[in-house]
C-alpha cells in the first residue's frame, strides 16, 4: 500500500510540473494574434458545421429504394455534429472580439514628458503604456 501511495505521489508531481507551460498572451500583438486565430477558427467551426446541416438535409431518407434501407443513421450523424459545430463557434467569436477589445485598450507609445526645463533643452518623450478602462 505504501508502495502504491508513493508511486501515484511521484506521478502526480511529474503531471503537475507540465501542465500550464505557456504563458498567457499580455502584449498587444500577442492579443492581436490570438484573435485573428479564434477568428479564424470561429469561421472555419461555423463553415464546417453549414455544411454538415445542409448535406445532412439534402441526403434522402431511404439509401436504397428496392431494399428501404435507411440514412437516417448518417442524417442524424451529420445533423448532430454540423450543429455541434455551429454552437462551438459562438465561444470562438466572442473571445475573439474580446481579446481583440483588450489589444485596443492596451497600447505602447512615446508621451511627451511636460516638466520644467532650462533653456535650450527640449522635451522628451518617454514610452508609456496606455490602458483604457471603458466605463
Amino acid at each position: 500500500m505504501k508502495n502504491l501511495v508513493i508511486i501515484i505521489f511521484l506521478m502526480g508531481i511529474t503531471f503537475s510540473m507540465n501542465a500550464q507551460t505557456g504563458k498567457l498572451a499580455t502584449t498587444q500583438a500577442s492579443l492581436m494574434e490570438k484573435s485573428d486565430s479564434q477568428y479564424t477558427a470561429g469561421w472555419i467551426f461555423l463553415g464546417t458545421g453549414t455544411a454538415l446541416v445542409l448535406t445532412s438535409w439534402a441526403l434522402p431518407n431511404t439509401y436504397d429504394s428496392s431494399d428501404g434501407s435507411s440514412n437516417q443513421k448518417l442524417i442524424s450523424f451529420l445533423g448532430w455534429t454540423g450543429a455541434l459545430a455551429i454552437i462551438t463557434s459562438v465561444p470562438l467569436f466572442l473571445s475573439a472580439g474580446q481579446n481583440a477589445r483588450m489589444a485596443a485598450r492596451l497600447s505602447l507609445q512615446n508621451q511627451t514628458l511636460y516638466q520644467p526645463l532650462p533653456f535650450g533643452e527640449s522635451q522628451r518623450s518617454i514610452p508609456s503604456l496606455n490602458l483604457k478602462i471603458p466605463l
